[in-house]
């Protein structure tokens, strides 16, 4: 087969409710800082990212965080071939939370992983989550991607779902 191919991707973003997956996705989508309301259940969004002449769609599913929707979540992760595992730099319990997150994505899909710090511009101010300690829950859950983003002033933003789409195509050894 020869010419440009049209891939997509199901990716899921998943963390606590107000750790910031929503204004992440539409800082990716639009370029710039959109304050968010609570997301009810989830959200859809398609991104395309060219990667080595090929059209590749990155379907988004943002997973809302409340307690009341995570039921969802198993039947969500099917399928997917990202996730986003997000958690606030400036709130511990976020990161704490994350084990069970990455439990229920786990086990019902084998995606590429990416650890995702959200609030970076609050780094100096508020952190209380370092990055040591990211590294160490990379390590210990073998994730693939580990990024602090900034939806704020985009710090990271693009990068982020640029790295996760070179490793989709790497791990899952998709010829190009």
């Amino acid at each position: 087969m020869s010419g440009k191919r049209k891939l997509l991707f199901k990716c899921v973003i998943v963390g606590d409710g107000g750790v910031g997956k929503s204004t992440l996705v539409k800082r990716l989508m639009t370029g710039k800082y959109i304050e968010q309301k609570i997301t009810i259940g989830t959200d859809l969004a398609t991104y395309k990212i060219n990667y080595k002449n090929h059209s590749i769609v990155l379907q988004l599913w943002d997973f809302a965080g409340e307690k009341r929707f995570r039921f969802f979540l198993p039947n969500y992760a099917r399928g997917a071939m990202g996730c986003l595992l997000c958690y606030d730099i400036a709130r511990r319990n976020t990161f704490k939370n994350l084990d069970e997150w990455y439990k229920i994505v786990t086990n019902n899909s084998d995606p590429v992983i990416a650890l995702v710090g959200c609030k970076r511009d609050l780094a100096d101010k508020k952190r209380s989550v370092t990055e040591k300690d990211a590294k160490e829950l990379q390590d210990e859950k073998n994730i693939d991607i580990f990024y602090e983003t900034s939806s704020k002033t985009g710090d990271n933003v693009k990068a982020l779902f640029e790295e996760l789409t070179k490793k989709i195509v790497e791990i899952n050894e998709i010829p190009l």
